[in-house]
Order: C-alpha cells, then structure tokens, then sequence
C-alpha cells in the first residue's frame, strides 16, 4: 500500500525543479562528490573508518557503470534508456540513485512514462521497494505536469487495496473520521501536482469523482497550496464535502514550526472557533499553542487556558488534547488539577486525554494508589485498568510480585496481561512462573495466555513446553486444544496432527463425546490456506458427524471462494448417507451466491432423496432470506418427496422464527440436523 505524508508529498512536488540543480551539481566533477560521499554514507550519517580490505572497497564495475552514468546528464537521451524496466541499474548509494532517477525520467516521453509505469506495478519486476516507489513517485510527478488526467487514470486503476479498503465509503460517510490519517495510493502524487499546476481543474475533477474521493482527498488537495487564504480554503473544502476540514488545516498551518506569541496565537484560533462553530477542529493546533505558551510564562496560564473554553461543551475534545500534551512531565500534577478545577466534567477530559497513559508508563503505582483514593465509578475502574495494563506492559515480573497491590477485582486480568508481556520478553521466565501458580483455574488461564502468545512467536518451543509437562499433571491435557488452536496460525500442518493423535474419548463435551477434534482445527486452516484445508481434508476421522460436518465446512469454503464444482466433488469422498447431509450443508450458501447455477445444478444432485433434502433446506432458509421469486421457491418445492410435505403441514402453524420449546423438540425430531 503506498503511504505518504504531506511533507513528503510536498517535498516531490519540487522534484523536477531541483532536478536541474542536482544534476548541475553533478556536473562539478567526480572528485567533488567522491569527497562529499566520503563523508558521508547512504544514510547521511558518517561513514566511520575505511580500512578495510581492498575487496571491501572495490565496487563492481556494474555499480561504477551505474553511477558513472548519473554523472553527466548529457549522456542520457531518451534512445539511451532501456525500454525495459529489468535492465535498469539502481546505484546503492541515495544520492546517486536519485540523480540516476531523476536524469533517466527527464528525458522520457509521455509514452515512455507510461510504459514504464505499467511495468513499474509487475510483480515480475525484481527490485527493491524504495527503488520502486521513488521511480514511481518521478514518472508520476512529470507526467501528471504534462498530462494530469492520464496520470490520475493510471493512478486511480493502479490503488486496487486502496479502493478495497472501504476508506472512500467511510469518507463519504463521514468525512471526519479520517482527517488525522495519511492518504495513501499514487492518485495522491497525482492530486498534489495537478493542484499545484492548476488548482481549478484538479478541484472540478475531483469534485465528479464522488464525495468518498472528493473528502478523501481535500488534504492533499489543501497541502499544494500554503498560500490561500482561509476563505478560498474555505471554498475548496465545501465544494469536495468537508468544509470543517478548511478550519483544521487553517489552524494547524498557524501552529507550524515555533509559536512566537501563543497568548495572541490562542485567541486567535478560539475566536474564530467560536464565531464559526468550529471548536471541534481546534484541538491539535491549541496544543500546540498551549505548549508553548506554558514553556513561556509557566503554569500560571493554566487558570486562563482553562477559563477562556472549558464553560463551552464544544471543547471538550480540545482540552483532552491540551492537558494530554501538557501532561508529558508532570502528568500526576495535571491529573490533580482537572480534578480541582473540572470536577467530574474532568472525568471525561482525562479519559480522552494521554494523562493516565503518561502517569501510568512512568509510575503505575502511583496513578493507582491515586485511583484507589477515588470514589467508585467508571471512571475509578478505568483508571486501575488502566494503570494495571501499564505496569504489565512496562514491567511484567514486578507485576507478578506485587498482585496483593492491584484490587482484587483486577488481580486476574492484571495477571494475564503480565504473562502476556513477559511471554513476549521472556518465555522461560513466564512458564516458570506459570507453573508455580497453585491454584488450577488461576494457573490454567495463565497457561492458555502462554502458550497462544509463545506459539505465535516460537511454535516449537511452545509445543516443547507443553508435552515436557508430566503427564501427571492435569495441566498438559488441558494445554492440547489452546496449544493445536494456536499453531493454526503459526504451523497448520502441526495444528492438524497434534489434533489426530488426541483420543476420540477424550474430545468434545459431554453432550457431544465423538466430536473429532481434528474438524474444528481444519475449519479454522481453511480461513487461511484452502487448498492446505483440502488437501488434509481426507485425513479426517470418521466418526459421528464429525466427517460430514468437515466436508460441508471446506464445501462452503469453496463456494465462498467461487470453485463451486470442487465443492461438490468432495461428495465423491463420502456415503450416501453423508451425501445427504453434505448437499443440505453446502446449499444454502450455494443458493443465495449464485441463483441460477444452484437452480440449474439442483436438477443434476445425485438422489432424489439429497434433491429432497436440499429442497427443505431452502425452503427454510428462504423464509428468512428470500432469495427466490415466487416462480423459482414453486420449482424448488416441487423436488420435495411426499414425506417430507406431510411433515411440513405439520408445522405450517409453527412460527419457526420464534417457536417454543416443545415446538422446537417437534421441528428437531420432524426435521433433524435442520436446527
């Protein structure tokens, strides 16, 4: 997923521009530059000593190629530079490397940008990830100079994740939720350029894109031009939907860089929150201002801070911000002082606010003795939530040595957050304190977390840990469905057999005892991996409903993933008995994907006992969904055997919606398997 920031967007769109100067730079003479790269290395910082052996020095004579050919500019032409992206020569060094880039993209014609941005999104194209995205980010700058529309064309086709994420739906929606994120995908390269070239036409054209792309793209949009004025800015916003967001931008533009006068800056922002109902927009730039001004006339300007908005409701967003930020050194002291000041109205602001996180990273016992002091409430019970979830984070092993100081009510989650933590830094210790829990219940919780945690990031240590319990131990049973449930996501194949080598007997619940555990395992792979899922599939246990169900879960899985007809080849793989249940199984999902084809294939089931069955099946689903016409239900129900109608008009006055116990026990011995 490309991902940019605004300063990095606006630092590409004088790209070209400094393009010129770069080269010319480059034009100074190779010992130049050899004696600034000697100072400095790849990342800017500076390279250290350079005795090392003469092989270490030496670079391939593809790589002096390389940069050689970023040195003058009038060697590249546009006939020099290959048409094919997998003959181009990246120099390691970042200096060369953009010179390379910027002097090869230089010289190309539209429909060379072209070509090489549609190779540029192969996956066949080998090369780094940096490299690509800085080749991408110059084809589509110069190209969106010279033909914007072209630009956004390739742009907008080539952000596939971008539009499957949902963001413009949820910007259409409500174009605030995503004001604080950056803006992805290359149209915001696209959109940046354009509006810098020409604004009007870039505003026109996003305005007919829709009010999800139209919001989603307002910043960027606002970014290419730090010289309107508010109302212009104004304008723009409310044409492509978020008028607030002219505010935001005003405002944090304000804030930028050093607050030379945060009192005058302050009012500023607040009187025109106030005279445009925008005080909802001001929280991020009044904290930067009231920063500021605290490090320039001390805690005194709290009081006035407070009184110049806290008697507006509008912000109190803003004061979460404000006391968030002005909470970084002496959070406990800020904390005290919305108590004071806000009463409970300080409830909500330090619950929104970074207080108690600040508090709690630095001293957790003392943000809870101080939440112990507080009466009970929501809020009190947050706070040691919050506090506890700290001290865990922070110091997992002095946590555990101190649970008689947590509340009692808290003690458990207090533990499994500690376990978690101290799994991540240290399994050994975590399992050894584990192990010394007395009490079963406490010491099986703690056990579980372990090994969920561990597994994910050791699988075999974790497995290891788990059988190396004796057998005696009631612990190492208990651990053998946490333990297979986690490899699932670490180790499918191992998840799957360690579920083949548990006892039938000792699987599932009472009500169930022949559940074969391997099943529920095996449905779980098939969210991640089904051909995996498949593939395992005939290893299945058959016994009880355990087979059938296994087959009908991967059944549904494929037809989910539109491979209908694998899906009804497992059939092969089971009795006709099965068959029946497998077919009722898989329908309704088959029916409501694709109507015509499950029509179409329901004349073609294999008895007209599973046509029966399947016909049912529908009947029942299609009360609730209504997938078919009038037209379609009355051929369905014509595959439906005489028996199965006379059982049916025994329940025609039964609401199956809501139906009562004893109904239920008749619809379940009428129908089995169907509720």
């Amino acid at each position: 997923m490309w991902s940019y920031r605004y300063s990095d967007l606006r630092s590409m769109q004088s790209l070209f521009s400094r393009a010129l100067i770069l080269l010319a730079g480059l034009l100074v003479g190779v010992l130049g530059v050899t004696g600034v790269l000697v100072l400095l290395s790849d990342s800017g910082t500076s390279v250290g000593s350079q005795s090392s052996s003469d092989s270490q020095q030496t670079v391939s004579r593809r790589e002096r190629d390389a940069v050689g050919n970023t040195i003058s500019m009038d060697s590249v032409t546009s006939d020099s530079v290959p048409s094919d992206l997998n003959e181009l020569i990246f120099p390691k060094l970042a200096f060369d490397r953009t010179a390379s880039i910027l002097s090869w993209v230089n010289v190309l014609s539209e429909d060379q940008i072209l070509n090489w941005l549609k190779q540029s999104i192969e996956p066949t194209w080998d090369v780094a990830k940096a490299h690509r995205y800085e080749l991408q980010s110059a084809l589509l700058q110069k190209l969106s100079i010279t033909s914007p529309e072209k630009a956004f064309e390739f742009a907008w086709s080539a952000d596939d994740e971008l539009h499957a994420s949902g963001v413009f739906d949820i910007a259409a929606f409500d174009p605030t939720w995503l004001e604080d994120e950056q803006r992805e995908g290359m149209a915001s390269i696209v959109f940046l350029a354009w509006a810098s070239a020409d604004l009007e036409t870039a505003v026109a054209h996003l305005k007919g894109m829709g009010a999800g792309a139209a919001a989603y793209y307002l910043p960027v949009v606002l970014s290419a031009h730090a010289d309107l004025n508010l109302n212009r800015q104004r304008e723009i916003a409310k044409e492509l939907g978020n008028e607030s967001y002219a505010f935001s931008h005003y405002f944090q533009n304000l804030t930028q860089g050093t607050v030379k006068n945060p009192k005058e800056t302050w009012y500023e922002i607040v009187d025109l929150a106030n005279r445009e109902g925008m005080q909802e927009m001001t929280g991020d730039a009044l904290s930067r201002v009231a920063v500021a001004w605290v490090e320039k006339e001390g805690k005194s300007v709290f009081d006035e801070i407070l009184s110049s908005i806290s008697q507006d409701s509008q912000y109190g967003p803003a004061l979460a911000d404000i006391f968030g930020a002005l909470s970084t050194d002496e959070p406990a002291k800020i904390f005290d002082y919305l108590l004071e000041n806000l009463g409970i109205q300080a409830y909500d602001v330090i619950e929104r606010s970074d207080i108690v996180f600040n508090w709690a990273r630095n001293d957790p016992r003392g943000l809870l003795s101080k939440a112990e002091s507080l009466p009970a409430s929501r809020f009190r019970r947050n706070t040691i939530t919050s506090a506890v979830y700290r001290w865990a984070d922070h110091n997992p092993r002095q946590i555990l040595d101190s649970l008689e100081l947590i509340p009692q009510e808290h003690r458990e989650y207090a533990s499994v957050a500690a376990i978690r933590q101290l799994t991540r830094k240290s399994p050994a210790d975590a399992a050894k304190y584990v192990l010394q829990v007395e009490n079963y219940e406490s010491q099986l919780e703690l056990a579980t977390t372990l090994v969920r945690e561990w597994s994910y990031r050791d699988a075999n240590a974790a497995k290891n840990w788990v059988f190396n319990i004796p057998e005696s131990n009631l612990l190492r049973p208990a651990l053998t469905r946490p333990l297979a449930y986690a490899l699932v996501n670490t180790d499918p194949r191992a998840a799957f057999q360690l579920a083949l080598e548990q006892p039938i007997s000792e699987q599932g619940s009472s009500s169930s005892p022949t559940w074969a555990f391997e099943s529920s395992i095996l449905s779980r792979i098939a969210f991640q991996d089904i051909d995996l899922a498949v593939e395992l599939l005939p290893q299945i246990r058959d016994v009880g409903t355990s087979k059938v169900q296994a087959y009908t879960t991967i059944g549904n899985s494929l037809i989910e993933n539109g491979e209908t007809q694998r899906a009804v080849n497992l059939s092969s793989h089971l009795s006709e008995e099965q068959q029946v249940l497998f077919y009722q199984g898989i329908s309704p999902i088959w029916a409501m994907q694709d109507t015509r084809g499950f029509l179409k294939a329901l004349e073609e089931f294999p008895t007209e006992e599973i046509k029966s069955s399947v016909a049912l099946s529908v009947h029942f689903v299609n009360k609730l969904t209504n997938t078919f016409s009038a037209e379609e239900f009355a051929g369905i129900e014509e595959y439906i055997s005489k028996e199965d109608k006379e059982k049916l008009e025994q329940i025609k006055d039964i609401d199956i919606f809501d139906a009562s116990e004893e109904e239920q026990e008749k619809l379940e011995e009428l129908f089995p398997g169907q509720w």
